[in-house]
Order: C-alpha cells, then sequence, then structure tokens
C-alpha cells in the first residue's frame, strides 16, 4: 500500500474464534492504531454455516450437473457430516437412518446396491411423509468407470432425491470438498441473507463512510499519524 500510495481506510477481520473475540478484537483495535494509525472497522466472529457447500457450489467445484434433485441445488451441508460410504449395504442403511438427514454421502459408481439404497431410501420417507435431505455424489473416473443405465433410468423417477456425479476418486472427492472455499451467490439468497444479518452489527459503517469520502487525504483523525509520516515508515 505504501509502494503505490493506497490510503487505507480501515481492517475488517473476519472468521475470529468466538472465545478469543474480545480479546482479538481489543488487541488488534490497539495494535493497528499505535502502529499505523488505522482503525479496526469490523471484527466479525465465525459462522460456520457460511462456510458450508451448497450443492450448487459443489457442481462447479466438479464441473457437473445434479442427475436429481437439482431444486435443492442451495440446500447446503456440513463437511463434518460429510460421509464416505464402503461398507456393505445392510451398515448403510443402518447409518443413513442414524445421521443427521442434512448428510452429504459420497460412494463409488460401482457400489449399485448403495446407490439403490439411497434412492430406495429416499422413496421410503417420501411414502411415510418424512423429509428427505441427504444428498449423494456417485464418483468414479469416467474414462474407467460408468454409472449404468438402469440406474440412470431409475433416476428419472426420483424428483426431489438430490444426486450428483464427480468425475474423480471418492477420496480425491472428499479432499476437493474439505479443502473448498464457498462464495457467495446472489441466487444463493438464504446464504446472502444469513451474511447480511451476521455481518452487519460486528462493521461500523458509520466511520467506514466517514473515512471513505473524507477529503482529508490521510483519512485519519488531526491527532492521528498523517498520510505523509505513513509513507515514510
Amino acid at each position: 500500500c505504501q509502494h503505490y500510495n493506497v490510503r487505507i481506510a480501515g481492517v475488517i477481520i473476519n472468521k475470529v474464534l468466538n472465545e478469543k473475540y474480545e480479546q482479538t478484537k481489543h488487541y488488534l483495535a490497539k495494535a493497528l492504531k499505535q502502529a499505523w494509525g488505522v482503525p479496526l472497522l469490523g471484527c466479525i466472529p465465525d459462522r460456520p454455516f457460511l462456510g458450508c457447500p451448497a450443492l450448487a457450489d459443489l457442481e462447479t467445484l466438479f464441473d457437473t450437473k445434479m442427475l436429481s434433485g437439482s431444486e435443492h441445488r442451495y440446500r447446503h451441508y456440513s463437511v463434518r457430516d460429510m460421509t464416505v460410504v464402503t461398507t456393505s449395504l445392510t451398515q448403510f442403511m443402518t447409518t443413513i437412518r442414524k445421521k443427521p438427514h442434512r448428510t452429504l454421502y459420497i460412494c463409488h459408481v460401482t457400489r449399485d446396491d448403495l446407490i439403490l439404497g439411497f434412492m430406495g431410501e429416499y422413496q421410503r420417507r417420501k411414502k411415510e411423509g418424512k423429509p428427505f435431505e441427504e444428498a449423494l455424489i456417485i464418483c468414479g473416473r469416467k474414462d474407467r468407470y460408468h454409472l449404468s443405465q438402469n440406474i440412470h433410468d431409475l433416476m428419472a423417477g426420483l424428483g426431489e432425491c438430490c444426486i450428483m456425479e464427480a468425475p474423480m476418486s471418492t477420496h480425491r472427492a472428499m479432499a476437493a470438498i474439505q479443502n473448498f472455499t464457498p462464495k457467495l451467490s446472489i441466487q444463493d439468497t438464504h446464504r446472502v441473507s444469513v451474511a447480511v444479518e451476521h455481518y452487519e452489527p460486528y462493521i461500523d459503517f458509520d466511520e467506514l463512510l466517514r473515512r471513505t469520502t473524507s477529503s482529508n487525504s490521510s483519512f485519519n483523525d488531526p491527532a492521528g499519524i498523517s498520510f505523509e509520516d505513513l509513507r515514510r515508515l
């Protein structure tokens, strides 16, 4: 910033641990003001939901489209609840009925039994009038594995059951999701609404506007360090 003569209006710190919020806010505000004459304009506590990818984010990540359930592509899933399924069908059916309903499952394309079990559980709950918010990612390299036509045909009548393909191994897909940082999308109205409600109380917008519209080239209060002095530091 000094090299390009960029004036700094202030600093906003994001994703601060809740248990260290007050400590972080106090010390950073003090350090920024003393060292550079720059205020801390915002200190935002972490909100894990904002880091949860939606199925639409995963479509982008894997360059794919949902095979079914596309109307729920802005449904969000916690990475902590993501599960790679390598067990027997019996164990999988026990798991899917015990874990939180909004769980993201990953299996290999060769496991027709697991895929059919997932679809069957969706149909069972739908018949009973119960919610089904689980999602399934079917993995496998396209040059080696293909989803059978019979499975494709069965998916055609599933409606709201969320399933997509990822052209890679299950472990690569899991690692990609764990390392992925979802971005805000205007189409994801729920996440945008949550983000606005979460950020707004923690940012000093009055001071931000004052400093970004100030005729004082230093942005600083009269007693603060001047921009010219800052350049010479």
